[in-house]
């Protein structure tokens, strides 16, 4: 048996079918929420190992094919099938953020790109089906965080403090936002909105047009947490030991949920609930609205991956070298998937089938076997 997933509107989404999860977080809102469909029970399909270094960088989908960054061995494309290698893009130094798939209407045969960025700070443009490099980009620092495609622009972000957008095709330059301090965070997009959280300890609003700042929230901490939307509000972890909801709109913090430890990795919103995971350990499940926590479960290790949503379901990795699967209204623990090795991680989910890769570097495949 499979479960249905409800499907969410994506304001200017590249990528809408099923099959697909190509970006980081799986939309430009960051939801975390996949609109494909998983097995009850997952077993594994596949697995492909590197020769050195391991994953660190979660995995996106799309075209049937995994793309994933290495620490060593640069970016990767395997079939999402069989796991097999299609074509390696190395690098010198590693690639610990994910990357993003970006395919324009009318595609060309040679249009659809992949984005990523490098320890070195330099952007990466790659063909899609061969690993040829189109463009690149440099910035002043490492490049630890994905790139969000919207329409015919990308952003990025490096720890150089600032957020570059640029034409998506041939990296002609659209704006750039200074920050000055760290960013480590997926930009999120909503309607004419970019949301960008950061080590200035600021959650900034800026207009997705001219990169202008429209409005910004003190934080009292900064964060590297990736803005997770639902509705007018977002929801994300910083270095302060709080997990806080801020409704963009009016510019304010909602709620602000404390903590022992902090939360880095981001949030997964579906429905009237929030759900995320700590370096306390523990699966979180708040009411979005009140900050009320709803359920909780601790883990073996911390968790510094985000969780996926499929229906109503949960899925979330934590160091303990587990996947773990909830019941999303209650916390009920339906599963424990044995994974090879530490997973830093999120999962990524489309097509029936579930991929996530550990710092061992082994890159695992889930699903329903024939």
């Amino acid at each position: 048996m499979t479960r249905i997933i409800l499907c969410c509107c994506v304001f200017f989404s590249t990528i809408t079918a099923f099959a697909d999860w190509p970006l980081y977080r799986g939309d430009i809102k960051a939801t975390g929420v996949s609109r494909a469909t998983l097995p009850d029970k997952l077993e594994k399909l596949w697995e492909y190992r590197v020769e050195k270094g391991g994953f660190q960088a979660s995995p996106i989908i799309a075209a049937d094919t995994v793309f994933v960054g290495s620490t060593d061995e640069g970016l990767l494309a395997v079939s999402l099938k069989d796991g097999k290698l299609r074509w390696k893009f190395p690098l010198d130094l590693g690639v610990l953020a994910p990357a993003s798939y970006y395919e324009p209407e009318p595609a060309a045969p040679d249009s659809k790109l992949v984005f990523f960025g490098d320890t070195d700070g330099t952007f990466h443009a790659v063909d899609a089906q061969t690993g040829k490099e189109r463009w690149t980009f440099k910035t002043n620092a490492t490049i630890d965080n994905a790139p969000n495609v919207v329409g015919d622009k990308v952003l990025f972000a490096s720890e150089d403090g600032h957020l570059y957008c640029r034409d998506a095709a041939t990296g002609k330059e659209r704006w750039t936002f200074d920050m000055k301090d760290q960013i480590r965070c997926f930009p999120t997009v909503v309607d004419d909105n970019v949301f960008v959280a950061g080590c200035d300890s600021r959650f900034h609003v800026l207009d997705f047009v001219t990169g202008k700042e429209r409005r910004q929230v003190e934080l009292e901490a900064p964060t590297g947490s990736t803005p997770a939307v639902l509705g007018d509000r977002v929801f994300f972890g910083t270095e302060g030991n709080e997990f806080v909801a801020v409704d963009w709109k009016q510019g304010k913090i909602i709620w602000k949920f404390p903590a022992k430890q902090v939360f880095r990795g981001p949030a997964a919103c579906q429905g009237e609930l929030v759900v995320f995971g700590g370096f306390d350990k523990t699966v979180h499940a708040l009411d979005a609205a009140t900050g009320e926590e709803r359920w909780n479960y601790r883990t073996k290790s911390r968790i510094e991956g985000g969780p996926v949503v499929v229906g109503d379901r949960v899925y979330i990795t934590s160091a303990d070298t587990n996947l773990y699967v909830f019941e999303l209204s209650n916390g009920k623990l339906l599963e424990t998937v044995p994974t090879s090795g530490k997973i830093t991680a999120s999962p990524a989910v489309a097509d029936g089938r579930l991929v996530i890769g550990d710092e061992d570097g082994v890159l695992s495949c889930f699903g329903s076997k024939p």
